[in-house]
């Protein structure tokens, strides 16, 4: 007569049970294998074993030999990218046509199939069910994608907090350390450690705001003026009262900004105090600026291999990459 079951391998069991079927296994995806299942429940290999056999025979679990164990039924096929992009990205010299120019010539060049989105205030766009979203500055595509539990990619932003997040994966930076390079770089430049000003974003943008945390965390004190959007049109607003404040170095949000500063100074033939910007966009090695840089480069590499693996069938937990910046030094600091 066999021996009963511990309560622990009851245990064992239910919790695999249980995993199988909640909202995260993914059909198709792959499952946890033989040596996992003992290693993490501190069974042994034969029990582990046993119990995904068992689990098989009932039909809650796919086994392949010489490959593993899956979840059952059918992965979704998907057949390209839908690219979903802030329609900020198609103004010329903005680093979201430059991100969106690398990412579209690396996505063809690997043969990847792409259709473009533009999403509008009103509403979300709609996702399509056979394409892998990826997103630039659509929060609320993001938020679609993590609410109908579909993998995404988020570009040069977080993925939502909660469970949502965990299907959605990332490529970013660290917006309050960018500030921090940018304090570091005025404080080098002019030797002092005080009388700076910064021209931020929009109030309520979160980057905006981290930049400026990040900044004042090296360079306390300093004088933060919000302009209405990132456009130089915005930052034009305020150059006058700024520049009139003789400050001692100026950190501009972002490179639009800071060709505000640049034009003010040119225009009224006023020499141009130190001058930092934030993103390295095309337009900032027109203006010779000295800027924060994202690493586009690198940005769109681990982006494309994200891309491929998910529409390869990966169903892993999603990533969070951050990238360090890459501090670019011209004439203007």
């Amino acid at each position: 007569m066999p021996r009963p079951r511990s309560a622990h391998v009851l245990e064992v069991k239910a919790a695999l049970a249980a995993r199988l079927r909640s909202d995260f296994a993914h059909p198709g995806g792959r499952f946890l294998s033989t040596r996992a299942v003992a290693q993490r429940f501190s069974v042994s290999y034969q029990t582990a074993h046993r119990l995904l056999a068992e689990l098989s025979d009932e039909g809650m679990l796919r086994r392949q030999a010489a490959s593993g164990s899956y979840v059952p039924g059918v992965r979704a096929t998907l057949r390209g990218v839908q690219l979903i992009f802030h329609p900020r990205a198609r103004r010329k010299e903005s680093f979201g046509a430059h991100l969106l120019e690398l990412l579209v010539d690396a996505l063809a060049a690997k043969g990847i199939a792409v259709t473009h989105s533009w999403p509008d205030a009103s509403r979300p766009p709609r996702l399509r069910p056979d394409h892998f979203p990826v997103v630039w500055e659509s929060s609320s595509a993001v938020q679609a994608a993590a609410e109908s539990k579909r993998f995404a990619l988020c570009l040069n932003d977080h993925p939502p907090s909660g469970l949502g997040g965990s299907y959605v994966d990332a490529v970013t930076t660290d917006d309050f350390s960018g500030g921090a390079c940018a304090a570091e770089l005025l404080r080098q430049r002019t030797g002092r450690t005080s009388g700076f000003a910064v021209l931020g974003g929009p109030r309520d943008d979160p980057r905006s705001l981290q930049r400026i945390a990040g900044f004042r965390r090296h360079a306390a004190g300093a004088r933060v003026v919000h302009a209405a959007s990132w456009f130089v049109e915005a930052g034009g607003e305020h150059a006058a009262a700024m520049l009139a404040a003789r400050p001692a170095g100026i950190f501009a949000c972002n490179d639009r900004l800071a060709e505000a500063i640049i034009r003010h100074c040119r225009t009224h033939e006023r020499a141009l105090p130190p001058l930092v910007g934030f993103d390295n966009a095309p337009v900032a090695e027109r203006l010779r600026l000295t800027t924060i840089g994202i690493p586009w480069g690198t940005m769109v590499t681990q982006a494309v291999e994200l891309i491929a693996a998910r529409l390869a069938g990966s169903t892993a937990s999603a990533r969070l990459i951050s990238l360090a910046h890459e501090p670019t030094l011209r004439l203007t600091c």
